[in-house]
């Protein structure tokens, strides 16, 4: 039957959900989120003071409203068969800004005065950008110059009777059903709090309230016998905020650290939690010392102190994300025991709530393993929903988004502000990347948001710049110490940690352009008894090593998975790297009795060579008895120097000290990679690369020609920092001359450019909603690598290791000849070739999947 109503929802039966039945749901949700969470702390917060009852139904009023686009005629006759799509968001500018006509309706000119006096107007825009975008037609250019448009007179069309319905009429009665639901809200009273952050984080909750009251397991179509809509959305409402995770968690927190962890803490771990840190914590420490578990201590700290009721780990890397996945886990089962939230693995391509994975059956539909409904599986289904988790592990793009001009970042934010943001490993960022880094990290603890910064090698400047202090002088910063805690509102203080002294032999060698006699190396220690990690800048050289490796007869020596002889690196599909990071760590993981409660134990250790790129720096719980290294970055290089030796056990003859055979070239000087990089050292064609600042490469260099042997933890802090500090590596420039010193102009100005392009896209949650017009830019999506493109086969195939392929991860580079690619595009198999894999094209791109990765051909 022909539904003469405006309707909100349609199902394929044919059903529909009134659009005043859809408002009650929402703003019941909203009425919850506000009244029964931690985000009512947060937005008052921002409100500059306590929100009263009828500032809550107001905003609820505005949620309610927050479809009204959907009253009109063109949205009416989508249920007709062959009726073209007509939208309900844009459409709604032409009542208040593009028609004079519509302006002058009674029904119009009460939304408009009512929305007056309640000083709603930046409010009303932000609800009405519920689908993450803020609306043209609603901001300040689009209100100066739409009214004369043709789209917006077209829009204003779509306002009129047609057919019988009335969409004016409709949107007489679903304000009047507003004001029967909330009837406080239209009393007289002090218009709202107009900050604009305020209005900002109403923009992020209106969208997940929307997304919570449009979720069909908890608010379907249908409304039970015996119950009015609003008496179903209240109750249906307090179960989605509690099933979703979004009231706080208990604030009951183990005795101990002890007690928490079943170990003593050490100095570090413990004072991680204290409160006079203040909203920003930093925790420099070299790898294997603890500093996850310092984290966690800190989150359980600022939860029972009721600062946060949320945990978001950030990591640069995919794989490293899914490493720590499983140790945040195992540490919260230890913890809290059976209730304890399961983290979500924050990483796309991924469905992973605990330890359980999901199958995506169509664009909206996950198959879990059993019928648990529950707040970690909901918000692993979708990235954008992610940060909304109690508890999430992922890479660090999902949190700068928040920080960025793209779609969903309100939501993202204010996902966000309930939760301590750890951001680990921070030297991994480029300019780009941190400067969006300080803007998520001051809008979040605006909002009352906590942040703590992991490194194991984080230079001075960017330590200052991230908790918003003056960058100390070279001298100042070689005289911090190290390890240090420190935080907003306290200067760097050493701290014991659980890592060991460590002396490392360092020898350069110049075969960074061979990769036969880097793997005769190889081979020559493994044979020698040996576990030898070999990790190389870009892939290419990885696999060369690799395909070296299995020329010389290597036999059982070589790293597998399985029977097959493969390497690590992130060109593999996330089934694959699952396999690929357990054996890595079966093989070169911990295998005595240090182990700590929970970790994994790995096999008993055998002569071997792995071969990887920079997948193998971080989170992975590898200990190898030698390591043969690309030259690359200080701090890069002491995260790869923290592979060896990492657990005590007995070693090979031979191999009693730690040893890394650093790869340089042949000559040296590195003047040739000025304008060519080569094994990710220099600048590409774009004025990138891997490592393109060679400065910070000749520094670098220098330091392991003066000095044999180098000392973790003692010597950290002089190495970062003298290959890290702008004077340090000025004077590198400046003595060099010539072309050093333009290589670094350009370099200087490439900064520039990416700090001008960050401040451009850049997300100001202090500014008026009305002034926000996302662009639309490509260039955002290709600096976070969010350009990339999940392509799955027509028909899943089996990977190289036996384990069925359902989507590859296609880095955006790669695409740059082939073409538009969709998201979530799928292909066709050209060719199985048996034990050398798979190829498919896309575009004019020709690719291969198979031991070594995804390659061109």
């Amino acid at each position: 039957m022909t539904e003469i109503h405006a309707w909100a929802k349609r199902d394929e039966f044919g059903t529909t959900l009134a659009l005043i039945d859809h408002g009650e749901d929402v703003a019941a949700v909203l009425y919850a989120v506000l009244t029964q969470t931690a985000y009512r702390s947060r937005i008052e917060r921002l409100a500059g003071r306590a929100l009263s009852d009828q500032d809550i139904e107001r905003l609820c009023t505005l949620a309610f409203l927050h479809d009204l686009g959907k009253a009109n005629s063109g949205f009416w006759r989508r249920q007709f068969p062959k009726m073209p799509r007509i939208g309900h968001t844009e459409v709604v500018g032409a009542l208040f800004h593009h028609s004079v006509p519509l302006r002058d309706q009674a029904v119009v000119r009460e939304l408009s005065d009512r929305i007056a006096a309640w000083g709603a107007a930046e409010h009303l825009t932000a609800v009405m950008a519920h689908h993450g975008r803020p609306l043209t037609s609603f901001s300040t250019p689009g209100a100066m110059s739409g009214s004369s448009t043709r789209e917006a007179r077209c829009d204003a069309g779509w306002w009129r009777p047609i057919d019988g319905y009335d969409p004016l009429a409709e949107l007489a009665r679903l304000l009047s059903a507003a004001r029967l639901r909330f009837p406080l809200a239209f009393l007289e009273g002090p218009p709202l709090p107009d900050a604009a952050r305020f209005v900002a984080l109403l923009a992020g909750l209106t969208t997940l309230a929307d997304w919570l009251g449009s979720d069909t397991a908890h608010f379907p179509l249908a409304t039970p016998p015996g119950l009015s809509r609003s008496q179903f959305a209240v109750r249906q409402a307090a179960l989605g905020v509690t099933v979703r995770g979004l009231r706080p968690l208990s604030r009951a927190a183990p005795d101990s650290f002890a007690a928490a962890f079943g170990f003593p803490p050490y100095e570090a771990q413990e004072k991680a939690a204290a409160a006079s840190l203040g909203a920003i914590a930093a925790l420099e420490a070299e790898t294997g010392s603890g500093k996850t578990e310092a984290a966690l201590w800190r989150a359980l700290a600022l939860i029972a102190r009721g600062e946060v009721d949320a945990l978001y780990f950030a990591v640069p890397t995919r794989t490293a994300a899914t490493q720590l996945h499983g140790r945040i886990n195992r540490h919260l089962a230890r913890i809290l025991g059976a209730d304890a939230p399961r983290a979500v693995l924050a990483v796309p391509g991924y469905l992973r709530a605990g330890d359980e994975d999901g199958q995506r059956l169509a664009p909206f539909t996950v198959l879990w393993p059993d019928e648990d409904d529950n707040d970690a599986r909901w918000a692993a289904e979708a990235p954008k929903r992610y940060l909304a988790a109690r508890i999430a592990v992922g890479t660090i793009d999902q949190a700068l988004m928040a920080g960025l001009q793209v779609k969903h970042a309100h939501l993202r934010a204010a996902a966000l502000s309930r939760a301590l943001l750890v951001v680990d490993e921070v030297h991994a960022s480029d300019t780009f990347q941190t400067e969006i880094l300080k803007t998520v990290i001051g809008n979040h603890v605006a909002a009352g948001g906590r942040v703590m910064l992991l490194s194991a090698t984080l230079g001075s400047a960017a330590r200052t710049a991230l908790l918003g202090q003056e960058a100390p002088s070279l001298a100042l910063a070689l005289e911090t110490p190290y390890p240090a805690l420190s935080g907003a509102e306290a200067a760097p203080a050493e701290v014991k940690t659980g890592g060991r002294r460590k002396e490392i032999v360092v020898g350069t060698v110049p075969l960074i352009a061979h990769p036969r006699e880097i793997a005769v190396r190889a081979l020559a220690a493994a044979r020698a008894g040996a576990s030898v990690l070999v990790v190389r800048n870009t892939v290419a050289d990885a696999v060369a090593v690799q395909q070296a490796l299995e020329a010389e007869d290597a036999g059982n020596l070589l790293f597998r998975v399985g029977d097959v002889a493969t390497l690590h690196h992130g060109r593999f599909a996330a089934e694959d790297r699952r396999l690929l990071d357990t054996e890595i760590e079966a093989v070169f993981g911990k295998v005595d009795d240090d182990q700590a409660p929970g970790e994994r134990r790995g096999r008993e250790r055998r002569p071997i060579v792995a071969v990887g790129t920079t997948t193998l720096e971080m989170s992975l719980d590898l200990d190898a008895d030698l390591l043969i290294t690309d030259l690359a970055p200080m701090d890069v290089l002491l995260q790869r120097f923290g592979r060896l030796h990492r657990h005590r056990r007995d070693r090979p003859a031979g191999f009693e000290t730690p040893r890394a055979i650093v790869l340089v070239p042949e000559a040296r000087d590195l003047s040739p990679l000025l304008e060519r990089a080569r094994h990710g050292l220099g600048p590409s064609k774009e004025g990138r690369g891997i490592y393109p600042r060679l400065a910070v490469i000749e520094a670098t260099w220098r330091l392991l020609e003066e000095r044999a042997r180098i000392i973790v933890p003692c010597d950290c802090r002089r190495l970062v920092e003298l290959t890290t500090h702008p004077e340090a590596l000025d004077a590198v420039a400046a003595q060099k001359g010539g072309a050093w010193l333009d290589h670094a102009t350009r370099q200087e100005g490439g900064r520039v450019a990416d700090m001008a392009l960050a401040a451009h896209h850049r997300l100001d949650m202090a500014a008026p909603f009305t002034d926000l017009s996302f662009p639309e830019d490509e260039t955002v999506r290709t600096r976070l690598g969010a350009d990339d493109r999940l392509i799955r086969p027509e028909v899943p195939v089996v990977g190289p290791f036996g384990a069925v392929v359902t989507q590859l991860r296609i880095p955006g580079w790669m695409l740059t000849k082939a073409g538009p690619i969709p998201d979530d595009a799928t292909v066709a198999v050209r060719e199985k070739a048996g034990a050398e894999g798979v190829r498919f094209t896309l575009g004019a791109v020709g690719f291969r999947y198979d031991r070594l990765g995804l390659r061109v051909e």
